[in-house]
């Protein structure tokens, strides 16, 4: 019985401590998308304010390509399997050691590229979008209230829609996204610590 009882105390320490973790990154997240929403709206404000609709434009289009870049990123992770990349180990190759780091991380990867850089892309996506705004009102003549909707409906889709579009793709192609990212993120701290 003391066997079982013993079984039982170790199984609710362990869902306690995964909880602490949890609880732990779900406030270390919130502080960091904090900060850096803060530091993207002042920066996507000095960035678009007062610039022509051109470049609030290309600053758009950036955003957005980033934002469905990072979901790929966080989908392909997620859907990917840790075993695929076991075989590799042996080879000490330090980018399917990255690769497999992400893997085991999928939740926390996943919540970084989705949520985090896909909101702060949201936050500088409605800066560019209020400059658009701005201008086209401007150029017509018009109370901006038609054009903000149109604006707005049209970052929206564009964005919802490409994410749909590339998460077939994510998931079909999920260890080949999974170790290009790797090998980008490899080759990054390689030359970090050249510098």
């Amino acid at each position: 019985m003391a066997k079982f009882t013993g079984f039982y105390k170790n199984r609710n320490n362990g869902k306690k401590k995964r909880k602490c973790r949890s609880a732990d990154w779900a406030l270390k997240i919130l502080i960091l998308t904090f900060v850096l929403s803060l530091i993207s709206s002042v920066l996507s404000q000095v960035a678009v304010g007062g610039s022509d609709i051109l470049i609030a434009t290309m600053l758009l289009i950036f955003m957005i390509i980033t934002s469905i870049i990072f979901d790929v990123i966080g989908v392909s992770v997620t859907s990917c399997s840790a075993c695929r990349f076991e075989s590799a180990l042996s080879s000490g190759d330090g980018a399917v050691r990255i690769a497999k780091l992400l893997i085991s991380n999928a939740e926390k990867v996943n919540n970084i590229c989705a949520d985090v850089i896909g909101d702060i892309c949201g936050v500088m996506s409605g800066a560019c979008g209020a400059s658009i705004v701005s201008a086209i009102s401007d150029a017509l003549g018009t109370d901006p209230f038609l054009p903000s909707i149109v604006v707005s409906a049209v970052i929206a889709s564009v964005t919802v829609g490409g994410k749909a579009l590339c998460k077939r793709i994510a998931v079909r192609n999920s260890e080949k996204i999974v170790m290009f990212t790797a090998k980008r993120l490899y080759s990054a701290v390689k030359t970090f610590r050249k510098d």
